[in-house]
């Protein structure tokens, strides 16, 4: 049952990052042809981040 859990929060976190990553790219979409560079470290950075919380979520269980 628990790892069912962390799997549905992994999944949940997936979609909330995809979501992110779209709504940025509908509010500044100038940036994907200027700033191509910032806006793929910006999405580097948040995946990394997101994997780290998942890995602290796994550890925990």
């Amino acid at each position: 049952m628990r790892r069912a859990q962390g799997a549905l929060e992994y999944l949940f976190m997936m979609a909330i990052a995809l979501m992110v990553i779209i709504i940025l790219y509908r509010v500044h979409p100038q940036s994907t042809s200027g700033n191509a560079e910032q806006l793929g470290e910006a999405i580097s950075n948040v995946t990394s981040n997101l994997t780290d919380q998942v890995k602290n979520e796994y550890s925990n269980l």
